[in-house]
C-alpha cells in the first residue's frame, strides 16, 4: 500500500513537471524580452493620474510581466515615489503577481485555452476593480516628496537594452523567484492527486459554499506564486473542486499574502487595505461563480481540464524538463564571490526589505549605472550590499533609496 502510494506519488510529480517544462521555457524566453523592451521606468511614467485610463494601463502592463507578490512591493514604493496614484498603484499590485507571460504559458500547458484566458480576465478585473475603489474610498492624493536625482541626472549612463539582458532576466531572475514556489507547487499537486481520494470533491466540497470558504482561506493569507499555483489547482480540479474554485484560488492565492497586505496598510492605509483585500475576495469569488456557471448552461461538452501540453511529443518534454532543472540550478548560485573584490573602496549597505532575486537585480543595475561603481555583489540571506566604488557612500545610498528601498550603512562602514 505504501509503496503503490510513494509510486503514485513520484509518478504524478513527474507527470506535472515534464508537463508544464517546455512552456515555462518558452514564459522565460517572452518574460526577458518584455522587461527588457519596456522597462520599469517606461511603465510607472505613464501612472501618474488617478483616473480610469490609468488604472486600466496599469492593469494592461502589469498581466504580462513576472513581478511576484513581493518584488512588486519595492516596485509599487518606486512608483509611489515617482508620483503614480494609489489606484495605479493598487491596480498593478495586484494585476502583476495574478499573472505573468510565464504562468499563462504554463496554464495552458496543465490547464488547458479556457483557463489560460479565463484567469488573466479575471487578473485584469481584479485589478480594475481594487483600482476603482481605491479611487472613490482613498480619499484626497497626497503629493509624495521626490527624491533627490542628482545622481540620474550627473553621475549615471543610460542603461542598455540588449538580447543577453533580456536572457539573463529571463533565465536567471525569473527561475531564482518562482523556483522554490514552483517545486512546492508540483509536489504539492503531485500529493494530492496521489494521496487524495477521486471523490473527494463531489463528497465532501460538493457545496459550492463550502469550496470557496475553504479556497479563500487558504490563498488570502499565504504566500503562493502565480505558477507555483498551477499544478495545485490542477490537481484539485482533479479531484473533484469546482473548477471556479480553483480559478478563485489562482487570482486570490498570488495577489495577496501577509506582506502584501503588511506593505498596504503601512503605505496606504487601514481604509485602502480593507478596500483592497474584500475586492480581491469578491472578484475572485464572483469571476469563479461565472466561470462554473458557463460551464454548466455550455451546449457544448466542453472539458474544462483539458492540457495544452499533450499535443506536445513527449521527447521534447523530456529535453525541456532537463534544461528547466539545468536553469533553476544556475540561477541559484551567484559564482562570483565577494572574496574577488578589492578591499579599497569596499562599502557594505544593509538593505531589510531586498526580499528577492527582482530586488537583488534592480540594486545592481542601479548601482551599476553608475560610472564610480566598479562591482557589486548581494547576499540576499544576509540582505548585504557589498559595492567598490569611489563615489561617496551617501550617493550610493541615495541610489538605492530612488528604486524604493531603505539602506543602511552597516556599522563602521561610514
Amino acid at each position: 500500500m505504501i509503496i503503490n502510494l510513494a509510486r503514485d506519488f513520484f509518478l504524478e510529480t513527474y507527470r506535472l513537471f515534464v508537463e508544464i517544462s517546455p512552456y515555462l521555457i518558452l514564459g522565460f524566453f517572452f518574460a526577458g524580452l518584455l522587461h527588457t523592451l519596456l522597462g520599469e521606468k517606461y511603465i510607472k511614467k505613464h501612472f501618474a493620474k488617478s483616473n480610469m485610463w490609468a488604472t486600466i494601463k496599469a492593469a494592461l502592463f502589469g498581466i504580462p510581466l513576472p513581478v511576484c507578490s513581493c518584488g512588486i512591493i519595492p516596485l509599487a514604493e518606486s512608483m509611489r515615489r515617482d508620483g503614480a496614484s494609489k489606484s495605479a498603484v493598487m491596480t498593478f499590485m495586484v494585476s502583476t503577481p495574478s499573472s505573468g507571460v510565464d504562468s499563462i504559458f504554463a496554464t495552458y500547458a496543465l490547464m488547458g485555452p479556457v483557463f489560460a484566458v479565463f484567469r488573466p480576465i479575471a487578473s485584469f478585473l481584479s485589478g480594475i476593480m481594487v483600482g476603482i475603489v481605491t479611487h472613490l474610498g482613498g480619499g484626497k492624493e497626497e503629493d509624495e516628496k521626490p527624491l533627490k536625482r542628482e545622481i540620474e541626472t550627473n553621475n549615471t549612463r543610460p542603461r542598455e537594452k540588449s538580447f543577453g539582458q533580456a536572457l539573463h532576466y529571463g533565465f536567471v531572475v525569473i527561475p531564482s523567484e518562482i523556483a522554490k514556489w514552483l517545486i512546492i507547487g508540483v509536489v504539492a499537486g503531485g500529493a494530492i492527486s496521489s494521496f487524495i481520494p477521486a471523490d473527494f470533491g463531489s463528497n465532501y466540497l460538493n457545496n459550492p459554499l463550502l469550496s470557496y470558504v475553504m479556497i479563500l482561506l487558504i490563498s488570502v493569507p499565504i504566500y503562493v506564486c502565480a505558477t507555483g499555483s498551477i499544478p495545485i489547482a490542477a490537481s484539485l480540479i482533479a479531484k473533484g473542486v469546482l473548477p471556479g474554485a480553483a480559478l478563485a484560488f489562482l487570482i486570490a492565492g498570488p495577489a495577496t499574502n501577509t506582506v502584501t497586505i503588511s506593505f498596504v496598510y503601512k503605505r496606504m492605509g487601514k481604509k485602502i487595505t480593507i478596500l483592497y483585500v474584500f475586492s480581491i475576495i469578491v472578484v475572485s469569488v464572483a469571476t469563479g461563480l461565472i466561470f462554473d456557471l458557463i460551464r454548466k448552461s455550455s451546449a457544448v461538452d466542453m472539458d474544462f481540464i483539458t492540457a495544452g501540453g499533450e499535443f506536445i511529443p513527449y521527447p521534447l518534454k523530456i529535453i525541456s524538463a532537463l534544461a528547466l532543472l539545468i536553469v533553476f540550478f544556475n540561477s541559484k548560485y551567484d559564482l562570483r564571490r565577494i572574496g574577488k573584490m578589492s578591499k579599497e573602496n569596499l562599502y557594505k549597505i544593509k538593505v531589510p526589505d531586498m526580499t528577492c532575486q527582482h530586488c537583488k537585480m534592480t540594486i545592481t543595475e542601479a548601482l551599476k549605472s553608475m560610472p564610480e561603481v566598479k562591482s557589486v555583489h548581494i547576499d540576499l540571506n544576509s540582505k548585504e550590499v557589498a559595492v567598490e566604488s569611489t563615489v561617496d557612500q551617501n550617493l550610493i545610498l541615495n541610489r538605492i533609496k530612488e528604486e524604493g528601498y531603505h539602506p543602511a550603512p552597516l556599522r563602521g562602514e561610514i
